[in-house]
């Protein structure tokens, strides 16, 4: 009777599982194309948006942009200066 009950639950488990994996590749596909191409605009606008900035956070988060140095605000790391930053004439001077 035993031996039974493990059968039945082995067969019910490896049913859900199969079953779980019948999803087409070409689905898996769309959805990774559809994130790829939702990423990439986000990730130009970043760009745009920081390069007025002088020090930018080194992982990139939301809002850390700075034109002074010191601490990201969202994960207390150092800001780094930003190589795509094209100061004016007077900040040249200025260092």
């Amino acid at each position: 009777m035993n031996f039974k009950k493990i059968a039945l639950g082995l067969a019910l488990v490896s049913s859900g599982y199969l079953s779980a994996c019948n999803k087409p590749a070409t689905e898996e596909n769309t959805t990774a194309t559809e994130a790829a191409e939702t990423s990439t605009p986000s990730t130009a606008a970043d760009s745009a948006s920081t390069a007025q900035f002088a020090y930018i956070c080194p992982m990139k988060c939301e809002g850390s942009a700075s034109h002074e140095p010191g601490k990201c605000p969202v994960c207390s790391m150092d800001l780094v200066k930003n190589p795509d930053f094209k100061g004016t004439a007077s900040d040249s001077t200025a260092l």
